[in-house]
């Protein structure tokens, strides 16, 4: 079964066809910047308020751990779907559709009169954002050319480590002087002056395969495979999450191969099978995203509760790694155009295991300077890698391919992420309970050794992505 979804021939823009002066790529990579600062944003304000929102709510940590990954899980059941959609009706109507679903859910969000509540808006948020995070860089890559892209993405990979930067002194600011719900009411917004950016910048729409039929079926089983298979993982160490994960898995044989059987898939399983730098690139993000994710939200909860700080000193203090994520990005966008990818992108991973490694030394006693200095190891390794890697991906394909292969980049970070907070949902259900500082600190070292063995191995990984294979 199909959908499909058609559009009259004179109102259709193939995705080749745009072209931009110079001046018109300035705003459009401003316009893409600004959404890219805005997911990092909100997650990061969210992370640095989760103190308060588990003070209002009287949850424990582990709640609120699922409060960080229900955006996550619902972003990466979406993405894929959101991806295909923008390739038939147009990558800006569904990225400004997006931010206008991810608007209506956080001006709801702060009227939340529980936790489950809090948790449906989330889960719509996601649902906006992956509208959003599926389809940026796709119009960056259909407007730049080859030789300017990897310098235009690396921007852009810097306004995410801006929202990051910014997203805990800003939602700190707010949560210490307005309470929670006031970043609630910042990211609806940002996101509303974001859609009207895109809207403007973008001067035509970009369709790529006007007139193909959308995959509702493929939609749906990739959807079902995706719940149970993150579900499972971030219910770990419960019994019941073996059964998930293996429902997940029979459903991701069936999706497989249901894909492989028709013209018109929702997800490129062909980029997998005829494309090692491709499939091994993605693989090198969802391992490195896996391990990474997490040091935000152990952070907010360490610095906050050992640490005794207010939200905006502990926000100043996480400040330390997207501020050298966000300064080096650029440059290292702008090197892998030059260079090989993977030599960079290799030597990101390994400084990424080293300052993971060092978190094992953070104790009870707070040691300020030693985690501004962890942090700013983890962050610079991030940023070797973040650019190189997408340019990469995107570089490995064939430009009818760019949106596919962006929504599939997206979702292996987003895969990743999730991952990142399954490990340290549990072994803070294992070393973690009656907000123990002794507890917080061994679970936050059991996740830091999982992730210092994940980005060696990422690093190994990603050293095999060459283009000759």
């Amino acid at each position: 079964m199909v959908f499909v979804m058609r559009r009259p021939a004179t109102d259709v823009i193939m995705m080749q066809t745009p072209t931009y002066t110079r001046h018109e790529l300035v705003v459009i990579l401003i316009a893409v910047t600004l959404a890219s600062f805005l997911i990092p944003i909100f997650v990061a304000m969210v992370n640095i308020a989760l103190p308060a929102i588990g003070a209002a709510f009287a949850v424990p940590s582990e709640t609120l751990a699922i409060l960080s990954t229900t955006y996550l899980v619902s972003s990466v059941i979406f993405l894929v779907p959101a991806a295909r959609l923008a390739d038939i009706v147009g990558l800006k109507k569904v990225c400004v559709t997006g931010l206008c679903i991810t608007a209506l859910a956080t001006v709801v969000a702060p009227f939340s009169s529980s936790i489950g509540m809090l948790l449906i808006c989330h889960a719509v948020a996601g649902i906006g954002l992956a509208c959003v995070i599926s389809n940026t860089i796709a119009i960056l890559s259909v407007a730049y050319p080859p030789m300017r892209r990897g310098a235009a993405i690396g921007i852009a990979v810097a306004g995410v480590y801006l929202g990051l930067t910014a997203g805990p002194l800003i939602g700190g600011a707010l949560t210490q002087m307005f309470g929670w719900t006031s970043i609630y009411f910042f990211v609806c917004v940002l996101c509303l002056a974001t859609a009207v950016m895109i809207r403007v910048s973008v001067k035509s729409e970009i369709i790529a395969t006007p007139g193909q039929p959308f995959d509702l079926r493929g939609s749906i089983l990739y959807g079902v495979t995706i719940l149970f298979l993150m579900s499972g993982l971030i219910r770990i160490p419960e019994p019941a999450a073996i059964v998930s994960l293996v429902i997940g898995a029979v459903f991701l044989v069936m999706f497989v191969w249901f894909e492989k059987k028709i013209p018109y898939p929702v997800f490129a399983v062909r980029l997998f099978t005829e494309n090692k730098v491709f499939a091994r690139a993605n693989l090198t993000t969802m391992i490195n995203y896996g391990a990474t994710f997490a040091v935000s939200f152990f952070m907010s909860l360490y610095l906050q509760q050992i640490g005794a700080l207010t939200p905006m000193e502990a926000g100043f203090v996480m400040m330390a790694m997207p501020v050298v994520q966000m300064i080096f990005s650029p440059i290292t966008g702008k090197l892998s155009d030059k260079i090989d990818g993977r030599i960079i992108m290799t030597a990101g991973l390994i400084v990424t295991g080293i300052g993971m490694a060092l978190f094992g030394f953070i104790g009870t006693d707070y040691n300020q300077i030693g985690i501004i200095i962890n942090l700013a190891v983890v962050g610079f390794g991030i940023a070797l890698f973040g650019a190189p890697n997408t340019n990469l991906v995107l570089g490995s394909v064939e430009r009818k391919d760019n949106g596919s292969a962006n929504s599939i980049l997206a979702t292996t970070r987003q895969m990743g992420m999730v991952v990142s907070m399954a490990i340290a949902t549990c072994f803070i259900l294992l070393f973690y309970s009656n907000n123990s500082g002794v507890g917080l600190v061994a679970a936050m070292h059991a996740t830091f050794a999982v992730s210092a063995v994940l980005s060696f191995a990422a690093a190994a990984v990603g050293w095999t992505a060459k283009k000759s294979s």
